[in-house]
């Protein structure tokens, strides 16, 4: 052999573009990196015809083959020591002396190799070989298909190594090592498991430190920290073998203490309080605790009974009041608690659903009002602007006014704004004799105000705001539930930026996917923009909201996802398909729904990617369902659909007029289409209200 380029046979079907597509989305659709690892070195040697494959990715100390490596131990340390010397810019093809020379094995049998970096953006993150024989050696072609593999499994390797370094952040607190706020949680449900089948107690500390805010404010924020950290280590001085510390907001941490009671817990909050106060004498550390079973049967009851103990307590010590509050008896007071202890139940169960902002701050405020009829329940997000803006209302203000939702207030003014800028709660006794009150409209105004701040993770996120008609209308158990369902939404807004940051991970993923779908059908790729746009406009005309308004928005983005697996000849033939043709595309919606059951975040839609050329009256694709049967959201999108592909042209026929399209719509209601998703989009389209 010699030593240029020798020639290569033909490249698999699988090296085609329509095969690396399908390589693409399987790699993508793996989040766990050791799998992803796994699928680079299997598809590429099956893409290559078996050819000796080696991964070898970048690491501090240099490259390192990663395991499984289809090429024999010496090899291995060969390329490794290449790749750590000199490795390839660009993709390179070695034949004869020169891939012996690499490899250390002068004299030994005839070689061939192709390497090519896998980059991601500006970064490097190592190459991939693969190497030849006489029987089976490696050319230009080989290259080539080696290069294409190497950009797509690049991506595959960053989406994974994203996923694993979200899994180890999310863990714990950056600034002082304890567990974080969702591992908390986590804990306290796993330990609740436990104690349940053993009987065993479990007690549950939240603590808080007073006056933190004036240490930053004062001190700096340098000084903050370091008070946080030693609350920290005070914390974890106290924690036994099977105890638990955690930091769960800014200035809140807890502690999970298994068979443990509430004097024993007690005890231990106590000695964390003490050292934290003799480590920083400027702080005071509040606490509240719950032992299980006693004070409530689940986590969510027991973690209010907890929260209520720890704002006692706080409000023992500092004044949340501008006036006089008028006393309550002790039959008034347990009363009050049990209430607030069933309120914050039935909000955590309301709220374990929801996943977008405004879904959150309509079911707090719906419960609060629907529980306690207050005149005004209102939640405001604090907007980088610096302006309170309502998210939702309940009550008879509220629905009374019409321009509710639109009312604004900067956070230099107000009450509310005052909370939002100090981060600490408040109650109004009197409005007409606080000077921050934002008078209104004296037929409207309240006689007495209680606001408090909503955090989600370190920041004051908004407020929540309660209002009476009366003067006088609140008390400090007042209090203790606004803050309780406060917290509680705080944990639902945070869960629902997780939630986000997620779904944006998913829908790059997803980006990907559709620019492999594009090379393929450019007018396939924007029809799935356009399609998902009118498909959400409809939905919400028939009165979908929150998820199963995304859960239409992302299947009608990807309800063509499939036919990255059609042979372009078939996408893109400018005539009638033939029956082996026809059935060659109908099976994209089956391969599409495959494709997203294997991705997490969108196995739900996978049915109604499934379903979404299903007719109305059964004689649809690929399960022949009917009407009811198929999912709401295919129906809508299955409309959607054939009014954009009519209106728009094709490979095979010009496009129709708007009222061509629309006539075709009414004609088909009740055979093809939901006679109901028909009206929807022809109201639509007609831009009614």
């Amino acid at each position: 052999m010699s030593d240029s380029s020798s020639v290569g046979r033909a490249t698999t079907s699988t090296a085609s573009p329509d095969g690396l597509a399908g390589l693409l989305a399987d790699l993508v659709s793996e989040p766990q990196l050791d799998r992803v690892r796994a699928k680079i070195a299997r598809h590429a040697g099956a893409t290559l015809e078996g050819a000796g494959v080696a991964l070898l990715l970048d690491g501090p100390a240099g490259p390192v083959c990663e395991a499984p490596c289809l090429v024999a131990a010496p090899v291995q340390r060969a390329l490794e020591r290449w790749t750590s010397g000199e490795s390839p810019e660009a993709a390179v093809l070695l034949t004869g002396r020169a891939a012996a020379a690499v490899l250390g094995e002068p004299g030994g049998p005839e070689r061939s190799l192709c390497a090519a970096p896998m980059r991601y953006g500006e970064r490097r993150l190592g190459t991939l070989v693969a190497l030849g024989d006489s029987a089976r050696p490696l050319g230009e072609p080989e290259l080539r298909t080696l290069e294409a593999y190497a950009g797509q499994a690049a991506i595959a390797l960053t989406n994974a190594r994203m996923f694993e370094a979200q899994e180890a952040l999310a863990k714990r607190d950056p600034l002082t090592g304890l567990l974080n706020h969702r591992e908390f949680h986590e804990t306290v449900a796993g330990e609740l498991s436990r104690s349940r089948g053993s009987g065993a107690p479990v007690t549950v500390v939240l603590l808080d430190i007073d006056r933190f805010k004036a240490v930053n404010d004062t001190a700096g924020h340098g000084a903050g920290d370091r008070v946080l950290r030693a609350v920290a280590s005070a914390l974890s001085d106290v924690c036994r073998a099977d105890d638990q510390a955690f930091r769960v907001g800014g200035d809140e941490f807890a502690l999970v203490l298994p068979r443990t009671g509430l004097s024993g817990a007690g005890v231990a909050a106590s000695r964390a309080a003490l050292a934290v106060e003799a480590a920083s004498p400027r702080v005071e550390i509040s606490h509240g605790a719950a032992e299980w079973p006693d004070h409530g049967p689940t986590k969510d009851t027991l973690l209010a009974h907890a929260n209520a103990e720890l704002h006692a307590m706080k409000s023992l010590r500092r004044g949340w009041v501008t006036g006089p509050v008028s006393p309550l008896s002790a039959a008034t007071c347990s009363g009050r608690q049990r209430e607030r202890l069933a309120v914050a139940s039935r909000l955590a169960t309301k709220l374990a659903h929801a996943q977008d902002p405004e879904e959150v701050a309509r079911l707090c405020v719906g419960e609060l009002h629907h529980s306690f009829d207050y005149y005004l329940a209102v939640i405001q997000r604090l907007d980088p602007d610096g302006v309170l803006r309502v998210v939702a209302g309940a009550g008879p203000l509220a629905e009374g006014v019409s321009d509710f939702l639109a009312r604004t207030q900067s956070i230099t003014e107000g009450v509310n704004g005052r909370v939002a800028r100090s981060g600490e709660a408040v109650i109004v006794p009197d409005t007409r004799l606080d000077p921050d009150y934002l008078h209104r409209d004296p037929r409207e105004d309240p006689g007495s105000e209680l606001s408090v701040p909503i955090h989600v993770h370190e920041r004051v996120w908004g407020v929540l705001n309660l209002e009476q008609v009366a003067v006088n209308g609140f008390a400090v158990e007042d209090l203790l539930l606004a803050d309780t369902a406060a917290a509680q939404a705080g944990e639902a807004l945070h869960r629902c930026e997780l939630v986000q940051e997620l779904e944006h991970a998913f829908l790059t993923t997803l980006g990907v996917l559709s620019d492999a779908l594009e090379r393929k059908d450019a007018y396939t790729a924007m029809h799935a923009d356009e399609v998902a746009e009118l498909a959400v406009a409809v939905a919400r005309r028939l009165g979908l909201v929150g998820k199963e308004l995304r859960a239409v928005r992302h299947a009608a983005l990807t309800h063509d996802l499939g036919k990255v697996a059609v042979r372009s000849e078939t996408l893109l033939k400018p005539a009638d398909l033939n029956e082996s043709e026809l059935a060659e595309m109908r099976q994209h919606t089956v391969i599409g729904a495959r494709m997203l059951e294997r991705i997490p975040f969108f196995a739900d839609i996978a049915p109604v990617v499934r379903s979404s050329h299903e007719r109305w009256d059964g004689g649809g694709y690929p399960d022949r369902l009917r009407a009811g049967a198929i999912p709401l959201a295919a129906r809508i999108i299955a409309a959607c659909d054939a009014f954009h592909a009519m209106t728009s042209n094709r490979s095979y026929r010009p496009a129709m007029s708007r009222g061509s399209a629309i006539l075709e719509l009414q004609a088909c209601a009740e055979s093809q289409f939901d006679p109901l998703v028909v009206a929807a989009l022809l109201e639509e389209i007609d831009g009614g209200p």
